[in-house]
């Protein structure tokens, strides 16, 4: 079967990372993000982006996958910041609460800023 999704990673520093997740974040995508997320927590990383620009759906699998990295960063004292403009997914984060736990941003250019204005 063919993937409904698309998954990148990159480093921007040792402790500054983004991972970018296209099309259908649900129970296919969500075991390989959080393969990916938790390898980059394991590495050292304390800053993480996930940028849902060319996200077009969510599920619980993949809401449940970025609370868990955002408890995870939040003890270790790190943060974590989604960019996403897709109203649909937008409303789900807003239904569930997400959009009070953590930061959304338009861009990833602006989660980043806010990384550096925290430091």
């Amino acid at each position: 079967m063919k993937a409904n999704y698309t998954l990148a990673h990159r480093a921007l520093t040792a402790d500054t990372h983004v991972i970018a997740v296209g099309g259908e974040l649900d129970m296919s995508a969500a075991p390989d993000l959080r393969a990916t997320i938790d390898s980059v927590l394991d590495d050292g990383a304390v800053t993480l982006v996930v940028d849902l620009t060319e996200a077009t759906f969510i599920d619980s699998t993949g809401i449940g996958t970025l609370m868990s990295a955002l408890h995870r960063l939040k003890e270790s004292g790190g943060t974590l910041e989604l960019v996403c403009v897709e109203p649909n997914l937008l409303r789900v984060f807003e239904i569930v609460g997400l959009d009070r736990q953590l930061s959304i941003h338009a861009t990833t250019e602006s989660a980043l800023s806010s990384f550096a204005g925290a430091r």
